[in-house]
């Protein structure tokens, strides 16, 4: 492992990746990627999946927190701790929300 001081970027992060495989005949191979992208660009996807999650909750009479969407949150209030355990409960949830039509 090697890290760097990279100086900082602000908003832009950076991410080298380096994969290591058995390739053609055994031979040792590596996959190197760069990638680089804005926070709030990431992020935007994120925000716009949790507002149409609760303006379906919403649609639905369904208010107050929701532990449910744990999942999107780095440190979530309520609900399972695990990140697993959040994915199927944001699953299930989605079920939910599907099946009250």
């Amino acid at each position: 492992m090697h890290i760097d001081d990279v100086p900082a970027m602000g908003d832009w992060k950076t991410a080298w990746d380096h994969i290591a495989f058995d390739g053609f005949l055994g031979s040792r191979m590596i996959l190197q990627t760069i990638w680089q992208g804005c926070d709030s660009a990431l992020a935007a996807p994120l925000v716009l999946d949790l507002a149409r999650l609760l303006a379906r909750a919403h649609e639905r009479g369904i208010a107050g927190p929701l532990p449910e969407l744990g999942f999107y949150f780095k440190d979530p209030d309520g609900g399972p701790a695990g990140l697993s355990e959040q994915y199927a409960a944001l699953l299930a949830f989605g079920e939910r929300l599907r099946g009250e039509r």
